[in-house]
């Protein structure tokens, strides 16, 4: 004798077992065959009953519905724009399978994680760098300039042309006097801020020379340190060939 084997299916609500008989029929859920679905619905729901399986109220709400449905589907079509009757279960199904595969998906990584393990994170030993070079405030920048341009002034005396002309002088290229910053500075090695000013005759070339070293250090190009009671000045990260053809 052919021994008999009974499985039951536990579902979490009617939709669930919905979604169950779409799939054990292989349809659509956008074109159920509501009288076959029903008809389905209603056996496994008998079944369950039977076996004296806890049935919740929103099963025989669904059963009523589906009733509802089926019903409408039997009247014959009065207006070709009326909605199907079948729209809004369809979107309700539709809705309730992306929560349940989400919520597989969330299981699966879950039980993949729980095979992981992580290891403690060790600290680690920085040592610790000491280094007189600072970067120096603008303030700092603006002092040691003021102070450059005072010596400059009172070691040379009072030239007699500088009165001559009062209008007409001559205009100092901050484009040109950062190539001669940029000469005077070899890569990988670092000169003395005061030197930058040196072999310099008038006011205005070290006016020009100041705003081209704050310029080239706003672009990255020339780096100031401080070392002690002097500063240094070294080519920085963005350093490129300038072109005089360009000003200012």
């Amino acid at each position: 004798m052919t021994e008999l084997s009974f499985k039951t299916e536990v579902f979490e609500g009617p939709l669930d077992l919905l979604l169950h008989l779409i799939s054990k029929n292989k349809v659509s859920i956008c074109d159920i065959p509501i009288a076959m679905i029903t008809d389905q619905y209603f056996e496994y729901i008998s079944v369950m009953q039977e076996l004296d399986m806890e049935l919740g109220g929103e099963f025989l709400v669904m059963a009523s519905q589906l009733l509802l449905i089926k019903s409408k589907m039997l009247l014959p079509v009065e207006n070709e724009g009326e909605e199907d009757p079948r729209a809004e279960l369809i979107d309700r199904l539709e809705e309730y399978k992306r929560y349940k595969e989400a919520a597989q998906n969330m299981d699966e990584l879950q039980h993949t994680m729980d095979n992981v393990f992580f290891k403690d994170p060790e600290p680690l030993k920085i040592p610790s760098v000491q280094t007189e070079n600072k970067l120096i405030p603008l303030e700092k920048l603006f002092d040691a300039f003021f102070a450059v341009l005072d010596r400059s002034e009172t070691r040379k005396p009072i030239d007699p042309k500088m009165f001559r002309r009062v209008i007409g002088r001559t205009n100092y290229s901050v484009r040109h006097a950062s190539e001669c910053v940029m000469k005077r500075i070899k890569k990988g090695e670092k000169t003395v801020f005061e030197d930058l000013f040196s072999g310099l005759k008038v006011r205005g070339e070290y006016v020009a020379t100041f705003l081209a070293i704050l310029e080239l250090v706003k672009e990255n190009i020339l780096i100031v340190t401080n070392k002690g009671d002097k500063l240094y000045c070294e080519r920085g990260e963005n350093d490129v060939e300038l072109d005089l053809r360009e000003e200012y």
